[in-house]
């Protein structure tokens, strides 16, 4: 059913996209070159007001939501100004050539393809962070996850290993590593496109020297790499596919048709990633260091439950976090010195 729903919706988005691509070509195979483009590019500008007129409206019958902010976005995007620079957009104006870009952004939006996709970059905490269709893209609630993670070792000296598992496009890693210059960051991802966009990201911020991404899928006894089976860590963070089979059907058009679905399937009740990393949290976790995962709001008092009763000696559950929508959604969990 689901492959179903995702084959339409993507039906429906090559034609939007056809479309636009055959207009635009149109447009820009007439455009006047040299001296002559410029002079119509000025007599020709537009008021970002009257460019904007009848695109809430399309965005709204797609289905769309946060419509002035999405606008907001495209127009900061094309004039190449900060989003909160735009202030209102009084006197503003699009030459014939950003106009053009504009709609294509707007079109590509009407189709339900992600704002970061659209975008190619997206801001996570104090990061700009190159963004790429396929590779999973960070929620607003991760970096509520990573300030937790960041404030709870803000006064820690000393160096810090840590890993990830399912690094994305390295937003967690990254933002820590910007933050705490005393850590150092082991990751792996099971996608190629995501490894090399977080390794994109780390040398494009300067912290490659401090970030080690792999190609690597876990598995039951083949945790990581077969390079990395006896390190140990002081921290294990991660973001473990947590949505629950069953619920996959009632994801956005954007999530089914463009994201990773890899990225998010997380079995029957959610944890099928999340039980692999208890197990290696166990063997490579050092004494006294800490677990870190953002899951499903149900599943914090489910986690408490497993550590209670499959690996106690080993792991201790330490608390469960509310995001800012009071929905508990981080658990921090330590592991036992002997």
């Amino acid at each position: 059913m689901l492959k179903l729903v995702a084959q339409q919706l993507r039906q429906q988005v090559w034609q939007v996209s056809r479309i636009s691509t055959v207009n635009h070509t149109k447009v820009t195979s007439c455009a006047p070159s040299g001296s002559q483009e410029q002079r119509a590019a000025k007599t020709s500008a537009i008021e970002i007001t009257k460019a904007l007129e009848n695109w809430p409206e399309k965005l709204r019958k797609a289905g769309v939501g946060g419509i002035d902010f999405n606008l907001k976005c495209f127009v900061a995007h094309v004039l190449k100004r900060k989003f909160n620079t735009l202030k209102n957009y009084n006197d503003l104006r699009f030459t014939e050539r950003q106009l053009q870009e504009f709609e294509r952004l707007c079109e590509a939006r009407c189709a339900r393809m992600p704002l970061q996709y659209i975008l190619g970059e997206w801001d996570f905490l104090d990061l700009t962070l190159k963004m790429s269709p396929s590779v999973f893209i960070p929620r607003p609630e991760t970096e509520e996850f990573v300030t937790k993670i960041i404030e709870a070792y803000r006064d820690v000296k000393q160096p810090i290993n840590m890993f990830e598992f399912g690094c994305g496009s390295g937003a967690m890693s990254l933002s820590i590593l910007h933050a705490l210059p005393n850590v150092r960051s082991t990751a792996i991802d099971c996608g190629s496109a995501a490894t090399g966009l977080a390794r994109e990201n780390a040398k494009i911020l300067g912290l490659d020297n401090r970030f080690t991404v792999y190609h690597h899928t876990m598995e039951e006894d083949r945790y990581v790499p077969g390079e990395l089976i006896n390190e140990t860590y002081d921290l294990i963070i991660g973001n473990p596919p947590y949505v629950k089979s069953e619920e996959f059907p009632l994801l956005q058009p954007e999530v089914i048709i463009y994201e990773n679905l890899k990225a998010l399937d997380g079995g029957p009740d959610g944890l099928r990633v999340a039980r692999l990393v208890f197990n290696f949290a166990c063997e490579n976790l050092r004494p006294g260091g800490k677990l870190w995962l953002e899951l499903g709001e149900d599943h914090p008092p489910m986690v408490q439950t497993i550590m209670e009763t499959r690996y106690e000696g080993c792991l201790r559950f330490i608390a469960g976090y509310k995001d800012q929508c009071k929905r508990n959604r981080f658990v921090e969990i330590e592991k036992i010195k002997p």
